[in-house]
This record gives C-alpha cells, sequence and structure tokens, in this order.
C-alpha cells in the first residue's frame, strides 16, 4: 500500500449507543474527508462519567483526543471537532 493513496477512515471501536453508531462513523468520515493516508477512530465510552472518548490517529504522527460529556455527546457536536482538529495546522 502506498502512504499517499486516499484511505477510508477505519473505526477501531464505537461504543456509541446503537442507534447513533451508523450516523457517528458517517459523521466521523465526513470530518476527516479524503485525505491521504491512513486514518483511525477509537471512540469509548465511559457510562460513569456521561462521556465519550474519542481518538483520532492519522498520517504524519497525527493524534487527536477529546472527551464529549453531557449535551456534547452529539454526532454534530462530535463533527465539527474533528474537522475543526484535522484543519488546524500543527502547532
Amino acid at each position: 500500500m502506498q502512504p499517499d493513496r486516499y484511505m477510508p477512515v477505519q473505526i477501531i471501536r464505537n461504543e456509541v449507543p446503537d442507534g447513533l453508531k451508523s450516523d457517528l462513523v458517517v459523521a466521523i468520515s465526513s470530518a476527516i474527508g479524503n485525505r491521504k493516508g491512513t486514518w483511525e477512530a477509537d471512540v469509548t465510552s465511559d457510562m460513569n462519567a456521561n462521556a465519550w472518548d474519542v481518538e483520532i490517529k492519522g498520517p504524519y504522527h497525527f493524534y487527536w483526543a477529546r472527551r464529549f460529556s453531557g449535551e456534547d455527546r452529539d454526532v454534530e457536536v462530535v463533527t465539527e471537532a474533528i474537522r475543526a482538529a484535522v484543519l488546524e495546522p500543527a502547532a
């Protein structure tokens, strides 16, 4: 596999409620878009904290993680946060 090929996002784990799983997969893929390289998303759920933990890994050592709790556990909120993170230039 060539590292500069466009790849779909690989969902490693998706622990959100069943009714939101497919919407979240589409949203994450849309937020990352047609970027080159391999991208992985890992979404875990912490029921005790009423939170979702989202990690995104990408090419060139890209790593982003955020906890979404309470009302932020929303597909649109997660999508916009990921979109902003992958568009943001490296600090």
